[in-house]
């Protein structure tokens, strides 16, 4: 006779025996489905790339500078690798790299931006932080650099230690961070080798001698004074405005060219 506590210790095992034998072929499926899930990923190839963020750059740029082969394997691809890749190209602040299943890798890229053209003998661009950019034939409005030696070893990438550069580039950052319109009112920073900074607007070609020192005070003062006086006698009298004094505005204007230069107190 079987007692109560064997049957219910053999309705546990058989329960057991059971959910095993439910759960042995569960595992396999899934085994299964693991293996070839493995070997269908290890089965695709990259057949697009997709490229989002350029400005300055074509998406053939990145594509190249990736070194990512078309046809190559998608999950065998080293995303990091890919980015060190393109990071190597100036213009690229930033970047990432992400697969896209089936067949895609998407690459997303920041800029640089660059802040003026230099004409250092060679013209190039440079960023507000100072980060050398290969020139390229494009649409972009910049302000020159002019007046500077001793960029005849600059490469793309460089940062810049040429002081009369970061000089010119802090200029151009102040006008930016004080109004965009006063940053692209300039259209050439004049460094004179060392001498006296001279600015160029777009709307006349008469020199503004911006000196050295108190950049911040003397674009408020210029923006102040051609809004206030050159726009209303007109830019054509203009002859030249010299903004090395405190707190005003020595300007000659082409009557007074025989003339001592008049000076405007803001």
């Amino acid at each position: 006779m079987i007692e109560p506590e064997e049957r219910t210790d053999m309705a546990f095992h058989e329960k057991v025996r059971k959910q095993l034998g439910l759960l042995i072929p569960l595992l396999v499926i899934l085994a299964a489905v693991f293996i070839f899930s493995v070997q269908w990923k290890r089965s695709l190839k990259v057949r697009h790339i997709e490229v989002e963020g350029m400005h300055a750059l074509a998406a053939q740029e990145i594509v190249a500078a990736s070194g990512v082969r078309m046809n190559s394997s998608l999950l065998e691809t080293d995303l990091a690798a890919v980015q060190r890749q393109i990071m190597t190209e100036p213009f690229v602040k930033s970047a990432s790299v992400t697969r896209h299943y089936p067949d895609a890798l998407r690459i997303s890229i920041l800029e640089r931006e660059p802040i003026a053209s230099v004409n250092g003998g060679q013209m190039w661009y440079v960023d507000a932080a100072g980060v050398i950019l290969p020139f390229r034939q494009s649409a972009l409005n910049l302000p020159v650099i002019s007046g500077i030696v001793g960029l005849q070893n600059t490469r793309a990438g460089d940062v810049v230690t040429n002081r009369e550069i970061s000089q010119a580039v802090e200029v151009l950052a102040k006008a930016r961070s004080i109004d965009s319109s006063l940053y692209h009112f300039i259209s050439e920073v004049n460094m004179n080798h060392g001498g006296d900074i001279t600015l160029f607007s777009v709307d006349a070609g008469a020199p503004i001698i911006l000196g050295r020192g108190g950049v911040t005070r003397k674009l408020y003062l210029l923006q102040s004074f051609w809004s206030n006086v050159v726009r209303e006698r007109g830019v054509e009298a203009l002859q030249s405005i010299d903004l090395r004094y405190d707190d005003q505005v020595v300007v000659r204007w082409v009557e007074q060219a025989d003339k001592s230069p008049s000076r405007v107190s803001l």
